[in-house]
């Protein structure tokens, strides 16, 4: 799935090319559309051009509240039994 805010558009590359950025992005720890996007990077910053810096990626959870189905957080209350039906009576 892509990132929002990113530019889609197809890339067609040499096969072998395409083989050492998979290598190198397996090495470097990154997917292959990252090693792309950093060699651009860097091929731009040694032209003196400085792109803007990229946002940085969220990861984790989100803070409680945010982008969580309030009602359908937890299904069920915590005195009722799966059937509906109170632990009490």
């Amino acid at each position: 799935m892509a990132s929002p805010g990113k530019k889609q558009f197809p890339l067609r590359l040499d096969p072998a090319l395409w083989e050492e950025i998979e290598r190198l992005a397996a090495i470097e720890l990154r997917s292959s559309n990252a090693q792309i996007e950093l060699l651009l990077r860097e091929a731009l910053k040694r032209r003196g051009i400085k792109p803007a810096p990229a946002a940085a990626v969220r990861r984790g959870r989100p803070p409680a509240g945010e982008g969580a189905d309030e009602a359908g957080a937890d299904s069920h209350d915590a005195g009722a039994d799966a059937d509906g039906s109170s632990l009490s009576e």
